[in-house]
């Protein structure tokens, strides 16, 4: 359970806080870990220098974007009618979710940063909901009344009550900056938002019920506990609320998986093969209703949908397809970036939830290869689209803007992915370490940082010294207020064979646990140091493409990053002409011609073509092809037509 902390007047952001709030009340089953409060983790090294670039790029400007921005939940916009829903660019409410998005990111970036200007712009952009909400709004819409049925119904005929479910995206901003500065507006709005049943049902997602849950902790509020308990009491109908179907188990025979083609039609849509954001969103909620009810149905439900999503639609990056359904995994297959946030926001959670270790692999693979990849180095454009194999700007994509969401751009219609992607950096950095319920911590996640928190009323600060993933060292230097004794825990990813630790220079026993982690408990004092080793290898993942008559391809990873040929860019839209465009790998005899070449990493880390780790092998017709990590590489190949004449059984099938 998290402590009280002491805090300075922070002036630059109008907030005077003495404590930061305690999650008081538990759960009846309560999570593995706790995840930490955004600032208590801050990034160094490379991971910084992304961070101070997604600052100065969309996380500090997106009001400059487009006009929808400065309109998110502003004291001004207040739609009725048929603009609460987001099809409309200029008067509907779809402002309402990229703000929420937005808002997320801007708050945990913030104060990961330590930066006043961008806290007083955090505190500006929600003080319009901190001033205005009152108890009777419709969630967060603050300018309707829930006591009047006709404002609900006319709230549910917009797209199943669209704005309900933007209320539930903007609550993760709200409780952020609840966490960060104990502003007790900021706990009142969200209760006001949370404490009406009817809400629960609205929207598509499904968010409200694990915001309540998640608010409920810091409160106990009793309008709250029955709004959660009506909602994981009430059967699910999928056929009325569509989000609710991924309360039940997945049934494989029901997903009538499919090749799209051009000439299908975006009106064909199918909930079996769903938005994939829309999906992982609602998902939440089920995994906090195991926490909330005790009963485990709800979490192995969702494990149900993401094994099977593994299985058949999973890309070698990390993320889904989703482009915007499901479907299986190719090389020409799209996953949206919102999607990118989803996954790594479930994920994450998730690795909390159970404590396992695999969870917070699966996040690393999606967040330095997907997540890298959906943005430009300067983070002011992006693809709503992105493609393991990106030869050309102009995607083959179905819904959504189509092909052009294939090409970098400032923005994108529909603006969802313009904002979504402004929380993929900051939630990463703050979900780097969390607390075991046992006590103590645990390294979730891994890159340059430095974590500084408090354990039973000792301050306790630890330095995270890597190049990690483009190298394999990693040196973690204690400090501690006064001498004290907890289990430190350490994630040990699936892919490495030979990891080693050592504590202060003497090598330790590695024990690794069924959940992942090894466990270091001790007395720990100032000056101290932990070197963590996880050797990498070269892997080749073989898999077929449905989608093109079961072509067989294959990928190649390093660690936790995917690699891939990275043709040279004129810009990261248009490729050097006379650029080689085709590659062909012979998995059976690639494998064993891999060489790694290394250099320093660069001054200032912007996800350089010349990377510094990159692996050279054999093409199928002899040709040396050098490979870069994923997220280095704009116009890329990475799933290769796979020649060998012995392909392995194991490939991911129909």
């Amino acid at each position: 359970m998290n402590k009280y902390f002491s805090f300075v007047l922070i002036l630059a952001a109008g907030v005077a806080i003495a404590v930061a709030p305690e999650r008081t009340y538990p759960f009846k089953q309560p999570a593995k870990m706790e995840m930490l409060r955004p600032g208590e983790v801050q990034p160094q090294g490379w991971l910084r220098d992304w961070c101070v670039t997604a600052k100065n790029g969309y996380i500090s400007r997106m009001d400059e974007v487009d006009q929808a921005f400065p309109r998110a939940w502003n004291r001004d916009f207040h739609p009725r009618g048929k603009y609460l829903d987001w099809v409309d660019p200029n008067k509907g409410a779809w402002c309402t979710e990229g703000g929420a998005y937005w808002f997320e990111g801007l708050v945990r970036l913030a104060w990961e940063l330590d930066d006043a200007d961008l806290k007083a712009y955090a505190k500006q952009r929600l003080e319009p909901l901190l001033e205005r909400m009152n108890p009777k709004a419709i969630a967060f819409v603050y300018w309707m009344d829930r006591t009047d049925p006709k404002q609900m119904e006319e709230i549910e005929r917009a797209n199943h009550g669209f704005i309900v479910g933007a209320s539930g995206r903007t609550t993760r901003a709200m409780l952020a900056y609840w966490e960060a500065t104990g502003d007790e507006r900021a706990l009142r709005a969200l209760k006001w938002c949370l404490d009406d049943p009817r809400f629960y049902f609205f929207g598509n997602p499904i968010t409200l019920p694990a915001a309540g849950c998640d608010t409920w902790r810091y409160c106990g509020d009793e309008k709250l506990a029955a709004a959660i308990d009506n909602f994981f009491a009430t059967k699910p109908y999928p056929e009325r609320w569509p989000a609710m179907r991924y309360g039940l188990p997945v049934k494989p025979e029901a997903i009538h998986m499919r090749a799209r083609t051009d000439s299908d039609p975006n009106h064909n849509w199918e909930w079996r093969l769903q938005h994939g954001v829309l999906c992982f969103e609602s998902m939440l909620s089920w995994v906090k209703g195991t926490l909330w009810t005790g009963d485990g149905k709800y979490l192995a439900n969702v494990r149900s949908w993401l094994d099977f999503q593994e299985k058949h639609t999973r890309q070698p990056h990390g993320v889904t397809v989703a482009d915007e359904q499901f479907g299986w995994a190719g090389p020409n297959r799209g996953t949206e970036t919102c999607t990118v946030a989803g996954d790594i926001l479930l994920y994450a959670t998730l690795a909390g939830v159970t404590g396992e270790g695999r969870f917070a692999d699966h996040v690393e693979r999606s967040f330095f290869n997907a997540g890298a990849a959906c943005v430009s180095r300067d983070f002011m454009r992006h693809v709503y689209f992105q493609s393991p194999n990106r030869v050309e700007a102009h995607g083959k994509f179905h819904a959504g803007p189509g092909g052009q969401g294939g090409i970098f751009k400032t923005k994108h219609w529909p603006l969802c992915c313009t904002a979504a992607l402004t929380r993929i950096l900051p939630g990463y950095v703050q979900w780097m370490w969390m607390k075991p319920a046992e006590g103590g911590l645990a390294a979730i996640l891994y890159a340059p940082n430095t974590l500084e928190t408090e354990l039973d009323g000792t301050t306790v600060k630890i330095e995270t010294t890597t190049d990690y993933p483009f190298n394999e060292t990693l040196e973690m230097s204690v400090k501690t207020g006064k001498p004290t004794t907890f289990p430190l825990k350490l994630r040990v990813p699936e892919w490495c064979d030979k990891p080693t630790i050592a504590v202060n220079g003497a090598p330790a026993n590695l024990i690794v646990g069924p959940d992942g982690f090894t466990v270091l408990d001790r007395e720990w004092k100032t000056g101290e140091k932990v070197t963590l080793k996880f050797p990498m290898a070269a892997r080749f993942e073989t898999m077929r493409d449905y989608n093109n008559g079961g072509k067989p391809y294959c990928s190649v990873s390093y660690g936790p990053l995917l690699f891939a040929y990275g043709l040279p860019e004129k810009d990261e839209n248009t490729a050097v002409e006379g650029a080689r465009k085709e590659w062909k790998l012979d998995s059976s005899q690639s494998a064993a011609a891999i060489e790694v070449a290394r250099v320093p990493m660069p001054a200032k880390w912007d996800w350089p073509l010349d990377a510094p780790l990159k692996l050279r092998t054999k093409a199928a017709d002899g040709a040396a092809l050098e490979l870069v990590p994923y997220g280095c590489a704009r116009l890329r190949i990475s799933m290769f037509p796979d020649v060998s004449p012995k392909l392995p059984h194991c490939e991911r099938v129909k």
